[in-house]
């Protein structure tokens, strides 16, 4: 995966994340349940990644990687 792909990847994981919760750009150990989210908000940020990235974002994947950091490497590994 490019360097370019993996900023893009971040850049609106990073955004929709704060829009979703209504709050600042997350760092890398936010959790995302910790910080606000909830299920119904989790479905709605892997919907919009979906349509952002172009490629499916399953909920599970936040669910297992409930941290910003986590959440981004393993969006980048699954775009891989």
């Amino acid at each position: 995966m490019s360097d370019e792909t993996v900023s893009r990847t971040r850049e609106h994981a990073a955004t929709a994340w704060a829009e979703i919760l209504k709050g600042a750009v997350p760092a890398e150990t936010d959790n995302f349940f910790q910080t606000g989210g909830t299920s119904l908000k989790a479905l709605r940020l892997c919907a919009r990644l979906s349509a952002l990235l172009g490629c499916k974002v399953p909920v599970k994947l936040l669910l297992k990687n409930s941290n910003f950091g986590a959440f981004v490497s393993a969006l980048e590994t699954a775009d891989a």
